[in-house]
């Protein structure tokens, strides 16, 4: 089930233009004609900064140490990561869409700002993704990430990105997280 409740979000959120989003979305336009279009408004997307700096180097060491690296839709792993489970998602600054395992056991998170090494993110969040060999379909995703602390509204661009990815999202449960 999706549920869209873009009056809510154009309420909170003046930095992005909603109405224009929503548009724009169910049009089929691409997340980088999005993102230009905020700019060329001149409203600047949301950039979402780690809200955990302190824990950086640590997260970052652990992950290495544990040979997590970010993987793109398609790239060697990426099946492997999303049929083990929950993944982590960032849209970066640069309009890429990264995953990461969310656990790699069971007492081992790995963190959102390891998908970015602490940069700031246009959209993060959890998803739940099932297929292989190219043929994926979104399952669940949310804009819930501790360290980056995304709006709602960002978690349109994420699923744009992943739609362009060639997964589909039609049936995707969606979880607005506060």
């Amino acid at each position: 089930m999706v549920i869209f409740v873009f009056f809510l979000v154009k309420a909170r959120s003046p930095l992005l233009p909603t109405a224009t989003l929503a548009t724009n979305l169910s049009s089929g336009l691409s997340l980088n004609s999005v993102v230009t279009q905020s700019f060329s408004n001149n409203v600047p997307s949301p950039r979402f900064s780690n809200q955990s700096p302190g824990s950086l180097d640590d997260e970052l060491r652990s992950a290495d140490e544990l040979g997590i690296r970010p993987v793109k839709v398609g790239e060697a792993g990426f099946d492997d990561i999303i049929n083990e489970g929950t993944v982590k998602w960032a849209v970066t600054t640069e309009l890429e869409l990264l995953v990461i395992p969310k656990f790699l056991d069971v007492s081992n998170e790995i963190y959102h700002t390891v998908i970015t090494l602490g940069e700031p993110v246009l959209a993060a969040g959890e998803a739940e993704i099932v297929g292989s060999d190219g043929s994926y379909i979104l399952l669940t995703i949310s804009n819930h990430s501790g360290h980056f602390r995304p709006t709602s509204e960002s978690l349109e661009l994420g699923i744009t990105a992943f739609r362009q990815q060639g997964i589909d999202t039609s049936n995707a449960d969606i979880e607005y997280v506060e």
